[in-house]
């Protein structure tokens, strides 16, 4: 087993325990990969594959959509260094959760556009979650995934060949994002 650092570790821990999602944005084909874990954890199908936007925003309360828009638009058209964003989110089985996004573009075209982005998610939620009780699609609920020890690129469902020479930039980057997350945590408790 390869040696992992003390940071490795704890976001390793914290994405098999589904303390926060951490997600992989293509603006370009309107889709995004989260972590299998914390798709379980919410209650939603599919958990190895990349959902449409769509699957997303339409589960964001309509009270907070328009602010959250706005801010990821924001920051993926440069108007803002990062994306941070609050909203509720409906999960399937335990009703609105409250979470905290942040996320950053990794990776521009010539032109300026953003061409990935990735970001954490935190559940600020003082409730638990309920369990699920049936799921969705054609997809088992009882199946939970098992714990992972694979990189960013593998625990969001992505190929050998996405993880490259950029792998290690994005771990510094989505370092700093889960600390950000640990500290929205702590100052919950």
């Amino acid at each position: 087993m390869a040696h992992r650092t003390p940071d490795e570790r704890r976001w390793l821990h914290d994405l098999e325990t589904a303390r926060f999602g951490v997600w992989d944005l293509d603006p370009q084909l309107d889709s995004v990969h989260y972590a299998p874990p914390w798709k379980a954890r919410l209650g939603f199908p599919r958990l190895h594959a990349a959902d449409g936007t769509s699957f997303w925003r339409c589960r964001v309360h309509p009270a907070d959509l328009d602010g959250m828009l706005g801010a990821l638009r924001a920051h993926l058209d440069g108007d803002a260094d990062s994306y941070t964003m609050r909203f509720r989110l409906r999960s399937n089985g335990s009703g609105y959760r409250t979470m905290i996004s942040r996320g950053r573009v990794i990776e521009r075209g010539a032109r300026g556009e953003a061409l990935r982005m990735v970001g954490t998610m935190a559940d600020l939620t003082p409730r638990p979650l309920a369990p699920v009780r049936h799921g969705l699609a054609a997809e088992d609920p009882r199946e939970l995934p098992s714990p992972s020890r694979a990189p960013l690129h593998a625990a969001l469902g992505l190929g050998a060949a996405t993880a490259g020479a950029d792998a290690s930039r994005l771990l510094d980057q989505v370092h700093d994002l889960l600390d950000l997350a640990q500290r929205d945590l702590a100052a919950l408790r």
